[in-house]
């Protein structure tokens, strides 16, 4: 009775140590185990997400945004998590169709957040990202990285389009030794209709806002720019290329191509607080690589 006890034991033992180091393996082969997603940040409000692994694997949320193509000298290299966009000066950009019902066409508010490293552009500005119709040369929505920047740090303009009001081009020119030249740094735009302000932070520090108005001083008052509501002649979403270059429209020589690396793109259809800016680049940096 007592060897079978002992055996009873020992099997006990000899399991519970397989299923320790089993588990353990598991850890051990994924690398974010244990740490916070970014994409439970703000999950409800998550309408758009590019990873940016592959051509086949480069967006992973979009309700209406369907991947297109790859063009010029566009590569995916190792980035930020996994790998990353590489843009370059010739032609290089990714496409994507925007449907007529899609995550940017009723958007009153939004947030995008990236991660960008990129050199100070030459000869113009180059566009991050965009969604195409609203103005002809900048679009609905487009994040700009201006060639004012210098050796070790860039100059940012966020531009969004409303078709509603007067004053319809809005933009956000910034310039601080937040934004890095040439070294990752996570950035992250957004506009609040309440408050009808535009905001950037960048690694999860709020590093300025400008409050934006629909047209100039009417009887003493000047009206707030309010919801947005984006032209309704959106197509396209663009990485790494102005909508014009992408169509192969583009007349102005200072449009020129995003020459550095993007990875991690997300959009959210509301203005995210300080709180979940902050929240969601302490989970970013958690699954850096």
């Amino acid at each position: 009775m007592k060897k079978i006890n002992q055996f009873s034991v020992f099997t006990i033992a000899a399991l519970s140590l397989g299923l320790f180091l089993n588990s353990c393996s598991k850890s051990e082969n994924d690398p974010y185990a244990g740490k916070t997603d970014p994409s439970t940040i703000a999950t409800a409000n998550l309408v758009a997400y590019f990873p940016l692994e592959s051509e086949s694997a480069s967006i992973s949320i979009g309700s209406g945004i369907t991947y297109s193509k790859k063009s010029g000298a566009a590569s995916f290299v190792l980035g930020r998590r996994g790998n990353a966009y590489k843009g370059s000066t010739s032609q290089a950009f990714l496409e994507y169709n925007l449907a007529t019902a899609n995550v940017f066409k009723n958007m009153s508010e939004y947030t995008y957040a990236v991660w960008i490293k990129c050199p100070a552009p030459v000869g113009g500005a180059a566009s991050v990202f965009a969604v195409n119709g609203g103005n002809a040369n900048m679009g609905n929505l487009n994040f700009i990285v201006e060639s004012q920047s210098n050796a070790d740090s860039l100059a940012l303009k966020p531009y969004l389009y409303n078709s509603t009001t007067a004053w319809q081009g809005q933009d956000f020119w910034q310039f601080n030794k937040s934004f890095l030249s040439d070294k990752w740094v996570h950035i992250v735009s957004s506009y609040n209709k309440t408050t009808s302000t535009m905001a950037i932070y960048a690694n999860g520090k709020l590093v300025n806002t400008s409050v934006r108005y629909a047209d100039g001083v009417v009887d003493g008052v000047q009206p707030l720019l309010g919801a947005l509501t984006f032209g309704t002649d959106m197509t396209k979403i663009n990485i790494g290329a102005w909508p014009k270059l992408a169509a192969g429209t583009a007349t102005d020589s200072w449009m020129i191509y995003y020459p550095g690396l993007i990875d991690e793109l997300r959009i959210y259809n509301k203005a995210l607080s300080v709180t979940e800016v902050k929240a969601l680049y302490d989970a970013e940096v958690t699954m850096i690589n």
